[in-house]
């Protein structure tokens, strides 16, 4: 039986004979000095002349190894060993330095074979710098830094038209990168639901959704039966002080005559002092009722408390209403609210009376002018976040209750910042680039720094200039050449 060590150097032989790429007819023939001798393989002698030219280059403890393994055939195991150029040592694990293996060329394929690159030389597909094609280096794409790129051409301009390339600027804004999300409602302070204090029947309906109206203006009449009797109690009052003034002005001329008491007197001047009093109640019962002193019968009116428009109206002709009953809403919509959720490290960020600004995604380019006037006491205990109140102006009538939006502190003399459409923005090993557009084929990758994103676009913090083409249609297909480039593709394939 073999000994264990010899089976184990065998398995080492043959490893490195089939990593040299040998045939079974190679490995045969030079491990079988009987077929060496019968001349079975003739291409094999000049590896068998070129052995035996050379000097022993293993060491005694090596020779020993072999001997025990192969017997008096060190030779022919020696030439198995260093067949085609193989390493002497390869496979030994005798503590010597093994080979290296040749590398493979990142190039291959691209006819540029063992170029550097870190060199300048010109790829002769691209005719560009091999240091700056994305496509023959795509392996330094990873490296670049925001602001730096490397190029990328293709075929010919007839495929970016074909792929549909569109380019455009980026956007400049003069909004800044800190900014909350924010809720249009109505201004509070100039909302009015009205209702009638009565309970009656809707007598007529003089407005509808969305009419302006003016402060005063009547804009639902209601039979009261309850307003008749607040207008008799008015004018009984009324009598009772004409009654009640002319009985004290003929007891003061009596007195002055000598002719009644003063105690008399005094008693008439307390009634007409009742009767007066009497009448101002019943005034102000008709006035609470919006109803005018001219007026007369069952007519409760309801009037406009400020000039508005209307939002809401739910009064109908001829239908029954209790007292407390909505009818209309009027709203001034020149000035509305925003509903501001304020994270809590922007607590540091905002106070009252500060100067913002709001913009909607449904409103692109437009900027509405904002002021913040309240700031929550408290935080939410479910969101985490703090309400805020912003009055925002809308004298141009643009806005309306319920558009969501964006509020960010408003800056004089702001440099800007600039943007580009979400699709524009392409990923890469997690960074994020853009394609600029150069000339009609090329292209550069350009890596970039971005910030939060909004509205369908996303700012770039750094990495782009304002006149820069930046790719914003087809920006993917561009992406797929380098990916492609990375598993390998040709240049040509590009």
């Amino acid at each position: 039986m073999a000994h264990p060590r010899n089976l184990f150097l065998l398995f080492i032989v043959l490893a490195a004979a089939l990593a040299a790429g040998w045939g079974t007819h190679a490995l045969m023939g030079a491990t079988t000095p009987a077929h060496a001798k019968a001349g079975g393989h003739a291409d094999h002698n000049h590896a068998k002349k070129s052995h035996a030219e050379k000097k022993d280059a293993h060491p005694p403890e090596e020779q020993d190894d072999l001997a025990d393994l192969f017997g008096d055939d060190v030779p022919a195991a020696r030439a198995v060993h260093e067949a085609d150029g193989a390493d002497p040592h390869a496979g030994h694990n005798h503590g010597r330095r093994a080979a290296a293996a040749p590398k493979k060329d990142a190039h291959a394929g691209h006819g540029h074979e063992g170029h550097d690159h870190g060199s300048d030389e010109i790829c002769p597909e691209h005719e560009i710098p091999e240091s700056e094609d994305a496509l023959c280096a795509a392996d330094l794409v990873g490296l670049l830094n925001p602001g730096e790129g490397m190029k990328v051409r293709l075929g010919s301009r007839e495929v970016a038209d074909r792929i549909g390339i569109a380019t455009a600027v980026p956007m400049l804004s003069a909004q800044t990168e800190l900014g909350w999300p924010g809720q249009v409602v109505f201004n509070r302070d100039r909302l009015a639901r009205l209702s009638a204090v009565a309970g009656g029947s809707v007598r007529k309906v003089h407005v509808g959704l969305g009419e302006r109206v003016k402060k005063g203006q009547i804009l639902v009449e209601i039979d009261a039966p309850e307003t008749a009797g607040l207008r008799s109690e008015l004018s009984a009052a009324e009598a009772r002080r004409a009654l009640a003034e002319s009985v004290y002005l003929r007891e003061k001329d009596l007195l002055a005559k000598g002719v009644t008491s003063r105690q008399e007197y005094q008693q008439a001047e307390s009634e007409l002092r009742q009767a007066q009093s009497a009448v101002q109640s019943a005034r102000r019962q008709l006035q609470g009722y919006g109803l005018e002193e001219s007026g007369s019968g069952s007519n409760l009116p309801i009037r406009a408390p400020f000039d508005g428009t209307i939002v809401e109206r739910a009064a109908v002709v001829g239908e029954t209403i209790n007292a407390g009953e909505p009818l209309v809403v009027v709203a001034d919509l020149d000035t509305l609210w925003m509903e501001i959720s304020l994270p809590e490290d922007a607590l540091f960020s905002v106070r009252e009376g500060m100067k913002l600004q709001a913009s909607f995604a449904g409103l692109p380019g437009r900027g509405f002018a904002a002021r913040l006037f309240w700031i929550a006491p408290a935080l939410d205990e479910k969101t985490r976040m703090i309400r805020a109140l912003a009055e925002v102006d809308n004298r141009a009538g643009h806005l309306r209750s319920g558009l969501f939006g964006q509020v960010e502190p408003f800056v004089d003399n702001a440099p800007g910042v600039l943007s580009v459409p979400v699709s524009a923005l392409q990923t890469l090993d997690g960074q994020p680039y853009v394609f600029l557009r150069l000339e009609d084929d090329l292209f550069e990758l350009r890596r970039v720094d971005t910030g939060r994103r909004d509205k369908g676009a996303v700012i770039i913090r750094e990495g782009l200039a304002p006149q820069d083409l930046v790719v914003t249609t087809q920006a993917f297909s561009l992406k797929s050449e380098v990916l492609r480039a990375r598993l390998g593709a040709s240049c040509a394939d590009h």
